[in-house]
């Protein structure tokens, strides 16, 4: 049998197999997700995945190893998502010393964060894996802290340390950066609470352009504070 057709004959079983295993990934961050890593055991994957229980060991080995590969996806989802505004920002910040146009460019990134994060594409399952995950502080968040947390941070840091005309490693500089990037978290953390507290039966598009309105001026007003810059021109 030629090459082609080798190949051609093994694909449908490669293509079935890689299904599978996604299959089981999704499930497993979900279920880690939700009830964590020892209350979730192999066979409430296997069965929310449609999988026969064996399926487990011949894909991934271990409960352990699926718990990897799933901050692994995880992972992987975040950085491809932030790829493009993360380049652009890099870009951007690189032909200018304006410090109105790299608060503006830092805004654009975070707005755009923030969007992701509030969307529904960002089931809120994987968002309590990544808070499982930190609280545990092993191999499984030390993957996603440095495959899209310790990226995105440090291109935030080194751009504010610009704004605020500090050294990156300057306390005020990191902390700010930290905050800068993380406060719009706590939205998609909270979001049962935001839910009830604003009396929505849901987080759409349109209700989180309205949160964005009330936020970003407040997120222009401390970069603008920060750089020593007049906040109300």
């Amino acid at each position: 049998m030629s090459a082609p057709a080798q190949h051609a004959s093994r694909t449908p079983d490669a293509s079935r197999g890689a299904q599978a295993r996604e299959r089981m990934i999704l499930a497993a961050l979900d279920l880690f997700g939700k009830h964590g890593f020892d209350a979730t055991t192999t066979r409430m994957i296997a069965q929310a995945a449609e999988m026969n229980l064996g399926a487990i060991p011949y894909y991934f080995g271990s409960k352990d190893d699926l718990y990897a590969e799933a901050a692994g996806y995880l992972a992987g989802f975040i950085e491809q998502e932030q790829a493009a505004p993360l380049q652009l920002l890099k870009a951007q910040s690189a032909r200018t010393n304006d410090v109105h146009q790299l608060i503006d460019q830092v805004m654009a990134f975070m707005l755009t964060q923030a969007r992701l994060l509030l969307a529904d594409k960002v089931p809120a399952s994987w968002i309590q894996f990544f808070l499982r995950a930190q609280a545990e502080h092993g191999e499984a968040f030390e993957r996603i802290f440095a495959q899209v947390v310790e990226p995105m941070q440090q291109c935030l840091t080194d751009i504010m340390a610009r704004i605020i005309q500090r050294s990156p490693d300057d306390f005020q500089t990191r902390a700010l950066s930290f905050v800068v990037l993380h406060q719009f978290v706590c939205f998609r953390l909270a979001d049962s609470v935001l839910m009830r507290r604003m009396d929505w039966d849901a987080i759409t598009p349109e209700r989180v352009e309205q949160l964005l309105d009330v936020i970003a001026p407040h997120l222009r007003a401390q970069l603008l504070s920060a750089a020593h810059l007049p906040v109300h021109p």
